[in-house]
């Protein structure tokens, strides 16, 4: 049988034609995904209304009256026919709403939650979990659900403000709620590390205390193939101290620094495994500590590295077969075998090599650190930060008073985090604005990248001019900024464009296809909290 070629002529697909324009997806994702927000937002308000009616239900006396009391404060003004209120009006009612929400609390381990689950096909504790967060975010957080009906922010940065208010005690939620509005971030990294610092900034030294003694844990995941997560939680900078010193480690294997690690003089590192890989193998060694694959080097030869053909490197191992064509692979192994060695090794407590390897930044706001801005109110004083996460200001005064070389002290300006602008006559860039640009950012600028600052690199937003430093691309606090390396590399590229508004210091990315992203400054509101303070005590 014949087979006739044929020419296939494609046919114009008109709704293949409408979304061919990256523009006009992008407008159709976001409009979509504005209308699931509302959704959700809609979904979360039956969900309550289920919660209410079944609490009802169960309660043994009559409770018509509050149902219908905590009804009218979760409800959207506009479907009460009411203007949008301001701030103000809200807090007038605080009290009305601390009582209605820790009413609510009482009831949610009470009530029976399995038709609910049943619906939503989870589980109650899912439910129980859901339910609290909308108790706390629709009658707890008026201005902040204002907003998020509104279309102010999103959905999930809703669920995430309203998840952490069911945390908190009733008497916060009225601060809190104004904290949240206020917050003006561009991603939802920032987000979080900004509502973590506002309740920072709430809650006591005894609940801070008995929150952190009590949520210290180490907990465990199995999953398939072998796998298995460990998660340990403690005070921050517990961990943040953890985390340098493993990534000190690791970094000094892949750069074959050896000797900081105890590897003998006569040993060279040829050590394959990764930055994860090492430092997890280091954290498991307890110490940290672990073993590095070694190998000897030749007093009178370079040392080599595997592959190279230096007497010292793994090559001289290769044994010729009798056949010149070939490699005696067994005896080649076994002289391989013989050479490596397995070198046990643990981080250094030099204090030189942790200065710069292992190094985290400790913030402490002046009068947390002067301990004079609270009189005998122990609770009102300012938190501290380890990399842009709180810490409690005892804890931060402890760790910034023990001089010890891993902490780079520096005092910061309080109304907007970071020290003052200077300009540097030289590319290199001090380590004040290094330190200062870190915690002013707190993340890579490129909206979405939620990578530390810490880890980044920095970048000159306009070129510096090394032939003539005064004119152009100043090292200065307005010209740079954290990028991370995957984002710098494609600035340099010139993939990605940004400029800098000098009136607003607002950052704007020029994306491919044309399209602009805003950043600006995440706010801060450890660094507010203490500007209140010193202009209480100039007031």
């Amino acid at each position: 049988m014949l087979v006739e070629e044929q020419v296939i002529t494609p046919r114009r697909n008109d709704t293949v034609a409408d979304t061919s324009d990256f523009a006009d997806c992008l407008y159709r994702l976001r409009s979509t995904y504005q209308g699931i927000d509302q959704q959700r937002m809609t979904g979360l308000g039956f969900l309550f209304d289920a919660f209410l009616a079944r609490t009802a239900s169960d309660s043994p006396e009559d409770v018509t009256v509050q149902v219908d009391a905590v009804r009218e404060l979760a409800a959207d003004p506009r479907a009460l026919g009411r203007a949008d209120r301001d701030g103000t009006d809200y807090r007038n009612e605080a009290q009305q709403r601390r009582d209605a929400y820790a009413w609510l609390v009482e009831r949610t381990s009470s009530t029976s939650l399995m038709h609910m689950a049943d619906a939503l096909d989870t589980t109650v504790k899912q439910v129980r979990s859901r339910v609290q967060a909308a108790a706390a975010g629709l009658v707890g957080l008026p201005a902040f659900t204002a907003q998020a009906r509104a279309g102010v922010i999103g959905y999930d940065r809703y669920l995430h403000g309203a998840t952490r208010a069911a945390s908190l005690e009733p008497e916060y939620l009225a601060d809190f709620d104004a904290g949240l509005a206020r917050i003006r971030v561009s991603d939802m990294t920032a987000f979080k590390c900004a509502v973590s610092q506002l309740i920072s900034t709430l809650v006591t030294r005894e609940q801070r205390t008995r929150q952190v003694r009590d949520r210290r844990a180490v907990e465990t995941y199995y999953e398939p193939h072998g796998l298995e997560i460990l998660i340990a939680r403690g005070p921050s900078h517990q961990i943040a101290l953890l985390e340098a010193r493993l990534a000190g480690m690791a970094r000094s294997v892949i750069k074959g620094l050896g000797q900081p690690l105890g590897v003998p003089e006569n040993h060279e590192i040829v050590d394959q495994r990764g930055m994860g890989e090492l430092m997890f193998d280091f954290l498991t060694g307890s110490q940290p500590a672990g073993t590095l694959t070694t190998q000897p080097v030749d007093g009178d030869s370079t040392p080599g590295r595997v592959g190279d053909s230096t007497p010292g490197g793994l090559d001289r191992c290769i044994v010729e077969a009798a056949n010149s064509a070939g490699i005696d692979i067994d005896a080649t192994a076994e002289k391989i075998a013989d050479t490596l060695a397995e070198t046990g090794v643990q981080c250094p407590v030099d204090g030189q090599w942790l200065k710069r390897q292992a190094r985290i930044t400790i913030t402490v706001p002046a009068l947390t650190l002067l301990d004079e801005n609270t009189g005998e109110d122990d609770d009102a004083r300012v938190p501290g930060m380890v990399n842009g996460h709180p810490i409690a200001p005892e804890t931060a005064r402890q760790l910034t008073g023990t001089g010890h070389p891993t902490v780079y002290r520096i005092l910061t300006d309080p109304t907007d985090g970071t020290a003052l602008d200077h300009a540097a006559e030289t590319y290199t860039i001090p380590e004040k604005m290094r330190i200062a640009l870190v915690e002013k950012w707190q993340f890579c600028t490129l909206p979405g990248c939620h990578r530390s600052a810490v880890k980044a690199e920095l970048d000159h937003i306009e070129p510096f001019n090394h032939e003539d430093p005064g004119r152009g691309g100043p090292t200065s606090m307005g010209n740079l900024h954290p990028l991370c390396r995957e984002h710098h590399q494609m600035k340099t590229d010139d993939r990605l464009r940004v400029t800098r508004q000098s009136e607003t210091g607002m950052l704007t990315w020029m994306l491919p296809g044309g399209h602009q992203l805003k950043a600006r400054p995440p706010t801060n509101p450890i660094g507010q909290t203490h500007a209140q303070q010193l202009l209480n005590l100039t007031t």
